[in-house]
């Protein structure tokens, strides 16, 4: 079939000729020089053919030359494959090598590897690896400059350098390799949350808040969530300590809605009582503690309040506070220590022995609860016992309640709104299991009965 139709276009075509042949008698002539002679003289339908067929040859010539270039070009890449294919071989029994402890060998192989193939980036990256890991670092910069030399700017080099700014600290460079990596990647999630956490870490809490921002438009978690609220917070934060009492309206609507996005948001409660403590509202504050305890339980605001109320010299008012929570839950040993701690402080020593004792009798017994019994029986100059109950207490902690960071266990002496361990807000809480609970009793009743919101003022 191929055939018979080759055979139709080639009789097709001499028709053609023939028919321009019969159509146009005349004769053409083919000059080669500008002086006017003619080279040859042929018919019209002679010149048009020989062009054809002529241009067809050189297409043919064309085709063939440009199959001959393709032919060798598969022969190069056949033979630049197979020696791809030595290099890897020779690398993965370098990384064999190092694997084994053997970091000589493997220096040597890759060290053949650099020299055989200059555009080999899989050889630059484990040497830098293998002198980062003997914290030799001015030679894996080296490695990394020449990588950089023969290879071009490269994602895998500029953040290869992180790891070594890490190692020694060079927050500089660090953070310029971090800006480089995402010029070449603007995707490189783990450069964006390196290089916000170095800017929480310097408390640049704008540029915190900018790659914040990206990272919690393509990473939609929690996480992220958490942290986008706590650099806002920081903010606020920020400006509060500035003590310009003009911004004092924006910070607590700024406080506002990150309360609303985050309802157990602690630290958002205690900055807010504390911007109306500034203020000079202090029953606003108390009531914001109170409204924080409310909804989260953390016995942090019951600090707040002794001291806000102990400072107003109106130490009445937490006092009612903690015996309303010892009725709705009578048998709480958070509440009730707290309870006994606070009647210490307001030198209520019957009372607070009372209350130590009805703990000792539900078999509750740490630390903290010695210590206090042992000043109590000092108050009372009962100094023997107190004697033996600071037996009991020893080591005694530096504070009654210590705190820890629920999310990488890193132990505090006080609360804090933000854990420098891992970078967390929101994280610290009471360090104590089984005797001191999560969450404590739910005073919303009582709140919302005798405390009420904060005046519009």
């Amino acid at each position: 079939m191929k055939h018979k139709f080759i055979f139709l276009l080639f009789l097709v075509f001499l028709l053609l000729h023939l028919y321009i042949s019969w159509l146009n008698p005349e004769t053409v002539r083919f000059y080669v020089d500008t002086g006017r002679k003619y080279f040859y003289e042929m018919s019209l339908a002679n010149f048009v053919t020989a062009s054809f067929v002529f241009g067809l040859i050189v297409s043919l010539v064309v085709s063939f030359l440009s199959d001959i270039k393709r032919f060798m070009d598969r022969w190069k890449e056949g033979r630049r494959e197979k020696k791809r294919g030595e290099l890897r071989e020779i690398c993965e029994r370098a990384r064999l090598h190092y694997l084994r402890g053997e970091g000589e060998k493997a220096l040597e192989l890759y060290n053949r590897l650099l020299r055989s193939a200059p555009d080999m980036e899989e050889a630059y990256l484990p040497v830098a690896d293998m002198y980062i890991a003997v914290k030799e670092y001015d030679k894996a910069d080296q490695i990394l400059d020449l990588a950089e030399k023969n290879l071009g700017k490269r994602e895998s080099i500029s953040f290869k350098r992180v790891r070594i700014h890490v190692a020694n600290k060079d927050t500089v460079k660090l953070e310029q390799d971090l800006k480089d990596t995402l010029k070449l990647n603007e995707s490189n999630y783990e450069a964006m949350g390196m290089l916000r956490d170095l800017y929480i870490g310097d408390k640049r809490w704008d540029d915190a808040l900018d790659i914040e921002k990206r990272l919690k438009k393509q990473l939609k978690t929690d996480d992220e969530n958490r942290r986008f609220i706590g650099i806002r917070y920081e903010k606020a934060k920020e400006q509060v300590e500035k003590g310009d009492t003009r911004h004092y309206d924006a910070i607590l609507k700024e406080l506002k809605e990150i309360i609303g996005e985050q309802k157990r948001f602690i630290p958002g409660y205690i900055l807010t009582g504390q911007v109306y403590e500034r203020m000079g509202k202090l029953n606003d504050a108390g009531r914001v503690y109170g409204r924080g305890y409310a909804k989260t339980g953390h016995i942090v605001f019951l600090l707040k309040m002794e001291d806000l109320y102990i400072s107003r010299r109106e130490p009445g008012v937490i006092l009612k506070i903690y015996r309303r929570i010892l009725d709705l839950s009578p048998r709480n040993p958070l509440i009730m220590f707290l309870y006994a701690r606070l009647c210490l402080r307001l030198e209520m020593i019957d009372d607070a022995i009372d209350m130590l004792n009805t703990l000792f009798a539900d078999e509750e017994t740490f630390r903290g609860l010695h210590r206090a019994m042992a000043e109590a029986y000092i108050h009372r100059g009962e100094f023997e016992k107190a004697v033996e109950e600071f037996r009991k207490a020893f080591p005694i902690e530096q504070v009654y309640i210590p705190f820890l960071c629920e999310k990488c266990q890193a132990v505090r002496e006080e609360w804090s709104d933000f854990c420098e361990s891992c970078f967390s807000w929101n994280t610290i809480n009471v360090r104590q299991e089984g005797l001191f609970q999560k969450d404590t009793v739910d005073i919303r009743q009582v709140y919302e009965q005798d405390w009420g919101a904060p005046d519009a003022q």
